[in-house]
């Protein structure tokens, strides 16, 4: 017999591999940052390239969250109107997300352009 999607117990789906990966490349950047003059004594462009690197990975990591907790939603079983307000709320938290991530992403080149 077929169990029903409802009878089913709730699984947290893994994080994945691009998330974890982008994760381990900020902490390995940032601590490349934060020992600089130990690491890069003699390259001085080093640090450019860093924050460079540390800005890509910054602007991924939203979009890689978001579907993270996407999947996560997408595989909760429960009454539908329990999914609806944990969606609604999804929607919510996301967009919030997003704007302050845009408003920093805004700031940011505004400082570069006016340092």
């Amino acid at each position: 017999m077929l169990e029903s999607s409802a009878a089913r117990p709730s699984r947290t789906p893994p994080l994945g591999r691009r998330l974890w990966l982008t994760a381990a490349s900020l902490i390995f950047g940032g601590l490349n940052l934060a020992f600089f003059a130990e690491l890069w004594p003699h390259t001085p462009a080093a640090r450019s390239w860093l924050m460079r690197l540390e800005w890509l990975l910054l602007l991924t990591l939203p979009f890689q969250f978001i579907g993270w907790a996407w999947r996560w939603l997408r595989a909760c079983a429960g009454s539908g109107w329990v999914w609806l307000l944990a969606a609604l709320g999804f929607v919510a938290v996301t967009g919030l997300g997003l704007a302050a991530w845009f408003l920093l992403l805004v700031l940011a080149i505004v400082a570069w352009l006016f340092r």
